[in-house]
């Protein structure tokens, strides 16, 4: 892409569109980034996901040093002027640190520690909103002032880069649904961040939630590591573990409560699933993987050591060719589906 004049805004949002195949992907809110830096360079930019407390993870620190986004994270995130403006007034926008740091907030010992020992002087961030009183902001920085126009600049271009954020969360969530479903249609859905504080409910979960006063905490307490299903009254509950770029809730879970008119029919398509392939004791470790169930817990499910449950997904995946419980899981989404796996003969029970 060819340098863009710094007045014209038109060609800057014409540039946007080459970032639209990142929609959905790690790389959106860096590809704003390299869009807006082609009009106005920058030493460094970041983003970041603010709460309105002050507190800061690091979504993509773009081409800054690692040092640099963990001191913020960690120490000044509290006291940086683009972060109290948030922090105060919780409003996106366009912010310019000579709009901030002349009000009376408490900076602490920010300039002095954190923008004097790497030169920095100036700064202009892109609040945008986000669920739960949050917002993912775009900084730039840099050694010497940005131009007067600059903001002006950026604030036309603002409505435009604001509506992108939105679709790309929006692809974001179906897709992490669609996932942590497996196959199910999805009713219910929460969003948690890594503290386990609720980021997004929406109406289904919260009527669930009334109707199970032991949902949330079945919820937040079942989940601790990496994808699980729960079965509960009347449905099942999924959840998976969020990327640490995903933006709505960065390391955060997603639970998503599914109504199946295939629950009740579980048991069986579970029975039925690749019998005759594997032994009674394989079958029941492929049972417990479905439902969740970590190598330890299986151990004491079937009445085995943990190293014979891990030799026995060793001869299952040696059997099924595969390498990881996932694709058993994708093996079971076809068995839903009346799909038969295909195996080789030589391998059967």
């Amino acid at each position: 892409m060819g340098k863009l004049g710094i007045s014209d805004a038109g060609a800057a949002a014409q540039a946007l569109g080459q970032i639209a195949g990142a929609l959905g992907t790690p790389r959106f809110h860096r590809g704003i980034l390299d869009v807006v830096r082609e009009v106005f360079p920058s030493d460094f930019a970041q983003v970041y996901q603010i709460e309105r407390d002050g507190r800061a993870v690091c979504i993509d620190p773009c081409d800054t040093p690692e040092i640099h986004c963990k001191s913020y994270v960690r120490e000044f995130s509290r006291y940086c002027p683009l972060s109290r403006h948030w922090q105060n007034t919780g409003r996106p926008g366009v912010v310019t640190m000579n709009e901030v740091r002349e009000r009376d907030y408490d900076f602490g010992n920010y300039f002095a520690e954190f923008y004097d020992p790497i030169g920095l002087v100036d700064e202009i961030g892109m609040l945008l909103p986000s669920p739960g009183r949050r917002t993912v902001a775009l900084f730039m920085e840099r050694s010497m002032r940005f131009s007067d126009e600059a903001p002006d600049v950026l604030r036309r271009l603002y409505s435009g880069i604001a509506r992108l954020h939105r679709t790309n969360n929006q692809l974001l969530f179906r897709g992490a649904v669609t996932r942590a479903a497996r196959g199910f249609q999805p009713n219910a859905v929460c969003i948690f961040d890594r503290a386990g504080e609720t980021v997004f409910a929406n109406r289904q979960w919260r009527q669930a939630c009334r109707h199970d006063g032991a949902l949330e905490a079945q919820a937040r307490a079942a989940f601790a590591e990496g994808s699980r299903s729960l079965d509960i009254d009347g449905g099942t509950l999924f959840a998976s573990r969020l990327d640490e770029w995903f933006p709505i809730a960065p390391g955060g879970r997603l639970c998503v409560l599914s109504y199946s008119s295939l629950r009740n029919s579980l048991p069986a398509l579970k029975a039925s699933f690749l019998a005759g392939y594997v032994s009674k004791r394989e079958h029941e470790i492929i049972c417990a993987i479905l439902e969740g169930y970590p190598t330890k817990a299986i151990a004491e499910r079937v009445g085995c050591a943990p190293q014979t449950v891990k030799a026995h997904k060793k001869r299952i995946y040696r059997r099924l060719d595969i390498t990881t419980e996932r694709e058993i899981f994708l093996m079971f989404l076809d068995h839903l589906q009346g799909r038969s796996p295909v195996l080789d003969a030589s391998k059967v029970v």
